[in-house]
């Protein structure tokens, strides 16, 4: 795929002196390069050979999503104050301007993520309930909804149950993205989501409802190519039969 795109597409574009669909190839190289681990070059790629065709063009969307790709090479490098300034103060303040709300969700939610990463549960839980969750929901984005929702209710687990009120919530996060995942019938969230509200209405001694979802969790992860996970919930499954 990478020589395809260095040696075979983008030489066209640049023959052509198309400088738009240059840069395009150059953000898909760079894609593969950080899917490859290779993220000093894909970093080069962006800030040097990309960032400056959408400057020069004045398209100032590309530029955001270009930022936004720089900090995630900037996160997996662990450079999380740099990734966290470039989204709030580079990335997020265009989507606002150009009044893209879904664009200005996906940031603050990306926003959160490095907040988490950097230990502040409690605003990174503020951001991805009051601010994030409105907007799906009024989006309709159920695809966006039901992956918020688990985050949501593993924000609320990293920070403890303090109160009756608080395993509520998580129980009402999971349920929802449980029930959303069916829907959409994502086969992925049925398995991951299953697996831990399974086990969290074990705790609850909810063994009835426990089983039900564990045994969807565990045929979700059989479909998905995971055996060691659909085993596992496999002998949880016959322990809560002997009890």
């Amino acid at each position: 795929a990478l020589r395809i795109r260095t040696e075979e597409v983008l030489p066209v574009f640049e023959s052509l002196g198309d400088v738009r669909h240059a840069a395009i190839t150059k953000s898909q190289i760079a894609d593969i390069l950080v899917m490859r681990g290779e993220l000093d070059e894909a970093l080069r790629i962006r800030t040097e050979e990309e960032l400056p065709v959408y400057e020069s063009l004045r398209d100032v969307h590309s530029i955001a999503v270009t930022k936004g790709k720089i900090a995630d090479i900037l996160e997996r490098r662990g450079e999380l104050d740099e990734a966290l300034r470039i989204r709030t103060e580079e990335v997020l303040p265009v989507y606002e301007s150009l009044r893209d709300v879904h664009s200005i969700a996906v940031t603050k939610s990306q926003i959160a993520d490095i907040l988490v990463m950097r230990g502040e549960l409690d605003e990174a839980l503020r951001i991805r309930a009051e601010e994030v969750l409105p907007v799906f929901g009024r989006l309709r984005d159920l695809d966006g909804l039901a992956h918020l929702r688990f985050s949501i209710a593993q924000l609320r687990l990293q920070k403890g149950i303090k109160r009756q009120e608080d395993l509520q919530a998580i129980l009402d996060d999971l349920g929802k993205s449980f029930s959303i995942s069916h829907k959409l019938s994502r086969v992925d969230g049925i398995a991951v989501v299953g697996n831990l509200l399974g086990q969290l209405l074990i705790k609850l001694n909810q063994h009835d409802a426990a089983r039900i979802v564990l045994g969807q969790a565990q045929a979700a992860y059989g479909k998905v190519g995971q055996p060691d996970e659909a085993a596992r919930i496999g002998q949880l499954l016959k322990q809560l039969s002997e009890e």
